[in-house]
């Protein structure tokens, strides 16, 4: 089965350091028929928001042809077509190819209206990768729908370390947190548990340490007893979910119902419904030290089992086997050979009235934009700096 792995350029996670080319040639090493194919928009952020990405194709964007032309040619050779949540693709567009077209989203809840919504029924299997999601896609009409986590990536641990060297080591740091400060939400609840655990060590957008180096993140992590894991929404669904564990840490993380769904509740993680909870929680595995090793023991060895990175890949693979099982489904792969079809152009009237309502969209999206997700930042960054005079 060869897979045509499509991703956009701005995603600074996965690009810095080469992290994505990396990933897939360690794939390929490991078996797996993968190419990548970059998408070349330039576009702001991940990807376009749908209203944006609605009014470039019925308006025949010059540049978003052209990419779906080259796409579509480059596509004949493959067996399936893996949106890796970046792909810009319209849904008039994904019903000509002539492959399996899988769609790997993990940015919802907070980017389902204006992203995976409006496209998902296109694609023939949407595999997401927050668990909590499953039941809103399935809402949406979706059939096909699979949780795929994404795991962790070979460099974000040290695969050579023995277990034994990894849980006998020196851990000089009790907490740690690497993720955003801003988010209302999320910034009420750490700084609650921050003032409780001050001796911790936290880095990213909003913290007074600001980012940390990369090369310093495993190493840091290879220190630390405990792993706090709080979302800004519905999850388990971020990247510590994986490599908390791989690093010989004991997770506490949030979402507890779901978490359970991933791993062995104080068997292999600990979850939590509120932040008390959370802190009681650390509280206590601070000072029951065999507890603790006992419960990162065992999450160390599941994840490296179910979670590491051709492991989550394998996933896929799984999800598209299944669907390929029915014949109902290879039949509505077979699709017509030939140039894509784009939009008629419409009317100068008629391209009128659709560019004022996409004028308007695009405000009522922007402004809702700024209020939700914008204005918090901001909000929390002003707090930080007033509480940091």
């Amino acid at each position: 089965m060869k897979f045509l792995l499509l991703h956009g350029p701005n995603n600074d996670f996965l690009y810095e350091s080469g992290r994505m080319s990396n990933w897939i040639k360690r794939l390929q090493l490991a078996g797996i028929s993968v190419n990548p194919f970059v998408m070349p928009l330039k576009v702001k952020g991940i990807r376009m928001p749908w209203h944006q990405l609605d009014f470039a194709w019925k308006s025949k964007n010059k540049d978003l042809l052209n990419y779906y032309d080259d796409l579509a040619r480059v596509s004949e050779g493959y067996d399936v077509l893996l949106d890796f949540g970046g792909g810009n693709l319209h849904p008039d567009f994904l019903k000509q190819l002539k492959i399996i077209t899988v769609f790997q989203f993990n940015d919802d809840p907070e980017a389902s209206e204006h992203w995976s919504k409006p496209v998902a029924h296109a694609y023939d299997i949407c595999a997401i990768g927050n668990i909590a999601a499953i039941e809103t896609y399935k809402s949406w009409g979706i059939e096909h729908v699979y949780w795929t986590p994404h795991g962790f990536f070979q460099d974000d641990y040290k695969p050579n370390k023995s277990i034994d060297e990894l849980f006998t080591q020196p851990r000089d740091v009790d907490v740690s947190l690497l993720c955003e400060r801003l988010t209302l939400y999320r910034k009420r609840n750490v700084d609650k548990y921050v003032a409780d655990f001050p001796q911790g060590v936290y880095y990213g957008r909003g913290w007074p340490k600001g980012f940390l180096p990369e090369k310093e993140r495993v190493p840091l992590l290879q220190r630390t007893k405990i792993g706090i894991n709080i979302h800004n929404s519905t999850g388990p669904i971020n990247y510590r979910t994986y490599y908390l564990p791989a690093n010989g840490i004991l997770q506490i993380c949030d979402n507890k119902s779901h978490l359970g769904k991933i791993y062995e509740l104080n068997k292999e993680v600990v979850g939590f419904d509120n932040i008390d909870e959370a802190i009681d929680l650390t509280r206590y595995y601070l000072s029951h030290e065999n507890d603790r090793l006992e419960i990162a023991i065992a999450g160390y060895k599941r994840v490296l089992i179910d979670y590491n990175e051709v492991a989550a890949f394998n996933k896929i693979i799984e999800a598209v086997n299944v669907y390929t099982k029915s014949k109902e489904n290879i039949e509505r792969n077979i699709r017509v050979s030939g140039s894509i079809s784009i939009p008629e152009k419409e009317n100068a009237f008629q391209q009128f009235l659709f560019a004022l309502k996409y004028l308007k969209t695009d405000m009522i999206f922007k402004t809702l934009n700024f209020f939700h997700h914008k204005l918090p930042r901001y909000i929390g960054v002003i707090k930080n700096a007033i509480h940091n005079k």
